[in-house]
C-alpha cells in the first residue's frame, strides 16, 4: 500500500512539476498577451494624464515624449465603456486628483447586443482576470480565475503548442510600427465597417440596437472621474477618410444617429467632447496611420501633442492638469 501511495505521490509530483514548467515557458513566450496586459504592473503612482477606451484608444495615444508628468494608457483591444468604467475603479487610487482623463468612444462602443452575448466574449473576459479584482470581472468564474491568472498555459486550448514552440510576438509595438501606405486602405476599411458598424449591432427586425448598458457606463465613468475631481474629456480619434466615407456608404444615417447619442451624454453630464474623426491633419495622412482606423506609434505621438497643446493646453497659465 505505502509503495502504491509512494508511487501516485511521485506521479503528482511530476505532472505537477511538467505544468509548472510548461506554464513557466508559456508566459515568457506569449509576448502578445503580456504585452497587452502586463502594462497593468507598471502603472504610475500619480498619473496626470490617461487614457481609456477600445483598440482605438491603445493605439492612438502615445506619451513617450510626455516624461515630466504620470501618464498611462488604459485602453485595451475591443474595450468597451463598462469595462473602462471598472478598470477606472480598481486603479483610480493611481489617478491624480486635477488629473486629465481622456475617454475615446468607438463608433461602436455604443451599438449593439451585450457583449457577454457575442461568441468572442469568454476569450476577451479571460484577460480581465489577471488586472481586476472578482467583484470587477463580468459573469466571473472561479475556475476561469484559477486557471486564467496562475495557469494560463492551461487555459489556452489549441494553441498552447504553436506558443511554446514559436512564441508569440509583442503584436502592439510590431503593429504600431506599420503604415498605411503598405495595404490596401479601402480593403481594410471596408473589413473595419463591417466589424464595428454592422456586426452584432441591429435586432431581428433590422434596427440598430442603441446599448443601453454602455451608454450608461459611459456617463458613469464621466461622474466617477468628476468625484475623483478630474477632469474626464470625451474625444473620437482619428481616421482616414476611407474608413468614414466606407461607414456613410453602407449607412447613411450612422452619424447622425451617433452624434446625437454622444449629444445626448454631453448634455446629461456636462464633459467636453472633442471630435477629431474628421480632422483635415490626419484624414489623408496615411503616413501616420497603421490601418483605416488606428494610428500607428507616430501618428500616436502627434496626436498627444495635438490634444495636449489644443486641449490640455499643457505648460500654459490655463492648463488643465492641476499641480
Amino acid at each position: 500500500m505505502k509503495k502504491f501511495l509512494s508511487k501516485i505521490l511521485i506521479f503528482i509530483l511530476i505532472v505537477a512539476t511538467i505544468s509548472l514548467g510548461v506554464n513557466f515557458v508559456y508566459i515568457k513566450r506569449d509576448r502578445a498577451e503580456s504585452q497587452s496586459i502586463g502594462k497593468f504592473k507598471k502603472i504610475p503612482e500619480s498619473v496626470k494624464v490617461c487614457n481609456f477606451g477600445s483598440s482605438h484608444g491603445l493605439y492612438s495615444f502615445n506619451y513617450e515624449e510626455i516624461k515630466d508628468i504620470g501618464t498611462f494608457n488604459f485602453a485595451l483591444s475591443s474595450q468597451l465603456p463598462s469595462y473602462d468604467k471598472r478598470i477606472f475603479d480598481c486603479y483610480k487610487d493611481k489617478i491624480s486628483e486635477g488629473a486629465v482623463v481622456f475617454i475615446p468612444v468607438s463608433y461602436f462602443s455604443l451599438y449593439g447586443c451585450d457583449e457577454t452575448e457575442t461568441e468572442e466574449f469568454p476569450k476577451m473576459n479571460k484577460r480581465y482576470y489577471q488586472i481586476l479584482p472578482p467583484s470587477l470581472i463580468k459573469e466571473y468564474d472561479l475556475k476561469t480565475h484559477i486557471y486564467s491568472k496562475y495557469f494560463p498555459a492551461l487555459s489556452n486550448g489549441g494553441d498552447l503548442f504553436k506558443i511554446l514552440a514559436f512564441g508569440t510576438k509583442d503584436t502592439v509595438t510590431r503593429k504600431w510600427a506599420e503604415k498605411a501606405t503598405d495595404i490596401d486602405v479601402k480593403r481594410h476599411a471596408a473589413s473595419a465597417c463591417e466589424d464595428h458598424i454592422f456586426k452584432n449591432k441591429f435586432d431581428e427586425s433590422g434596427k440598430r440596437i442603441v446599448n443601453v448598458k454602455e451608454v450608461n457606463a459611459l456617463k458613469d465613468l464621466i461622474n466617477a472621474c468628476k468625484e475623483k475631481n478630474c477632469t474626464p474629456i470625451l474625444i473620437t480619434t482619428p481616421f482616414l477618410s476611407e474608413y468614414t466615407d466606407e461607414i456613410r456608404r453602407r449607412d447613411p444615417a450612422f452619424f447622425d444617429d451617433f452624434y446625437k447619442q454622444v449629444g445626448n451624454i454631453v448634455e446629461e453630464t456636462g464633459v467636453s467632447y472633442y471630435d477629431y474623426g474628421f480632422d483635415e491633419r490626419f484624414v489623408h495622412n496615411y503616413g501616420i496611420f497603421m490601418n483605416s482606423d488606428h494610428l500607428n506609434s507616430e501618428g500616436a505621438k502627434m496626436f498627444v501633442k495635438i490634444l495636449m497643446d489644443e486641449v490640455v493646453h499643457y505648460g500654459k497659465s490655463d492648463s488643465l492638469i492641476s499641480g
